[in-house]
C-alpha cells in the first residue's frame, strides 16, 4: 500500500537497536563515582561500592542443625541401638563448658555449638529418653545434622561483591557478619521539569485546548524505582 510522503508514521529506515542505543549512552555519559557510607537500615536497593569481605566464618562455630542429642559416632554400638548417659545441655548462646565425655550424649538445641568430643546429632523425634539416658536408633550417619564453621561463608571470602543492588537478604548477610554500615554509590540526582504552556497540573482547572501533565509523574516514579533522588521542579 502506498504511503503519503507527509505521513509522520511512515518510516522506512532501520531502527536503532537497544544495544546500539546503550552504547551511545555509555559514550556520552560519565559514571558517578562518588561514594558514601550509610547505616545498614538505609542501604536497601542501594548499589554497593566496595566488596564486603567476611571478617568471620558463618556459622562462626560448628553447630547443631536440629534439636536432639549430640554424641561421638564412634560410641555407637555396631548393628544395634545404643544407650548413652546424658552428660549436659547445650543451647544457642549457651555452649557446654566441658567436653561431652567418651560414651556420653549431650542434650542440644538448634544453633548450639557442638560440644567437644561430639560429631553427630540425632533428632529428638528419633530418640527415647529414660532416666538420664538416651536411646539412639540404628542407622544414623557420622556427621548427621551437624553444620561446620564457615559452611555458609568463610572468613576472608567476598560475601557481597561491589556493584550489586542490595536486597533485604543481602542486608541480613551483612548484619550476620557484624556490619552496621555499608559503602554505597551516591544516588543519581535528577532534576525533572515539564515545559509547554499547554500543560497543567492534575487537579487544576483545564482550559480548552490544554492537557494535564502526565509524563512528569510517570518519569518521577520510574526514576525513583531506579534509586534516583528526584527533584521535581514542576511545569
Amino acid at each position: 500500500m502506498a504511503q503519503l510522503s507527509d505521513d509522520c508514521f511512515a518510516f522506512g529506515g532501520a531502527l536503532l537497536s537497544v544495544d546500539d542505543a546503550l552504547a551511545r549512552i555509555e559514550e556520552r555519559v560519565t559514571a558517578v563515582v562518588e561514594t558514601e557510607t550509610i547505616p545498614l537500615a538505609g542501604a536497601c536497593r542501594r548499589i554497593l561500592a566496595r566488596d564486603v569481605v567476611a571478617t568471620m566464618n558463618l556459622p562462626p562455630h560448628a553447630n547443631s542443625a536440629v534439636d536432639g542429642y549430640a554424641f561421638a559416632h564412634a560410641d555407637l554400638a555396631p548393628g544395634q541401638e545404643t544407650v548413652l548417659s546424658v552428660s549436659g545441655r547445650a543451647a544457642a548462646g549457651h555452649p557446654l563448658e566441658q567436653p561431652a565425655g567418651q560414651g556420653r550424649a549431650v542434650r542440644i538445641f538448634t544453633g548450639a555449638p557442638m560440644p567437644d568430643g561430639t560429631d553427630t546429632v540425632m533428632m529428638q523425634e528419633d530418640c527415647v529418653v529414660e532416666e538420664g539416658q538416651v536411646r539412639l536408633r540404628l542407622g544414623i550417619k557420622k556427621g548427621a545434622n551437624r553444620r561446620f564453621a564457615g559452611e555458609d561463608i568463610t572468613e576472608g571470602s567476598v560475601a557481597l561483591a561491589a556493584g550489586r543492588r542490595l536486597s533485604p537478604a543481602n542486608l541480613g548477610l551483612a548484619a550476620a557478619l557484624g556490619n552496621c554500615e555499608l559503602p554505597v554509590f551516591r544516588r543519581l540526582r535528577v532534576a525533572l521539569l515539564s515545559t509547554g504552556d499547554e500543560v497543567r497540573d492534575p487537579g487544576t482547572a483545564l482550559p480548552p485546548g490544554m492537557i494535564y501533565d502526565a509524563n512528569r509523574f510517570m518519569l518521577a516514579a520510574l526514576l525513583s524505582e531506579l534509586g534516583c533522588a528526584v527533584s521535581d521542579f514542576g511545569i
